[in-house]
């Protein structure tokens, strides 16, 4: 594999760069094939643990702990929401002007992708901030989206649901095309420097140009999520 693109580093945690088509971990994963077991074999560090994934397709910031204590903190962070996530990602279809806004959700795996159903699933939410058009691809959108949950597949069930699929994402339902959903910003309260840590890839991993005004909003997702103050109760 090519070098690691690692993108923060302290003595507890790293965000990493994901590229594209390659799974996080696989099960079992005895030959070390997996993207995580490739990156610890370069860096010579392991074992690396997950603070959270991206699908197989998905690119971009992705936290991983060095060790249990990180991992626990990483873990009872993104359960209390204290993580700020934000994607870009390509649709065709309805204006997606219209989705802007705050969406919910109930969300249920179903084989190997996941549904949208009226109860009993896990209660699911995410906002569309911003939307434009892409100034390389006609008749394609762009979608800055702040995640609020991490479900599986959330972002890609969500809005198949709500009319306007990624491109290229068969299970889906989404046109053909090249596949493009990445993890453009990600806050959180680092361990190993006992401060706030926002990273943000405005250019995008891929390189892929967006409107000016997706740039601005996420310029603003970062600055809301680095001042965002940490819970009464926090003992850091």
């Amino acid at each position: 594999m090519t070098a690691p693109d690692v993108r923060f580093r302290s003595d507890r945690e790293m965000v990493l760069a994901k590229p594209p088509g390659r799974s996080c971990e696989l099960p079992g994963d005895a030959r070390g094939d997996s993207w995580i077991a490739e990156v610890e074999q370069a860096l010579g560090v392991a074992p690396l643990r997950l603070s959270h994934r991206l699908d197989r397709p998905a690119s971009g910031l992705l936290l991983v702990a060095l060790d249990r204590e990180a991992s626990a903190s990483h873990a009872a962070q993104f359960r209390g929401q204290r993580v700020a996530k934000a994607y870009l990602a390509r649709v065709r279809g309805k204006d997606p002007t219209a989705l802007v806004g705050r969406h919910r959700a109930y969300l249920r795996p179903s084989g190997r992708i996941t549904t949208i159903v009226r109860s009993g699933g896990d209660p699911s939410s995410l906002e569309v901030v911003a939307a434009a058009p892409s100034p390389s691809r006609r008749g394609e959108h762009h979608l800055l989206i702040r995640l609020e949950t991490g479900r599986r597949h959330q972002i890609r069930a969500m809005l198949a649901h709500l009319g306007a699929p990624l491109v290229g994402d068969a299970d889906y339902g989404g046109d053909a095309g090249p596949f493009w959903l990445e993890s453009v910003l990600l806050g959180f309260d680092s361990v190993g420097l006992q401060r706030r840590v926002v990273l943000s890839t405005p250019a995008g991993l891929l390189g892929e140009p967006a409107d000016p005004s997706l740039i601005d909003a996420l310029g603003r997702l970062a600055s809301m999520a680095r001042h965002e103050e940490p819970p009464a109760s926090s003992t850091q």
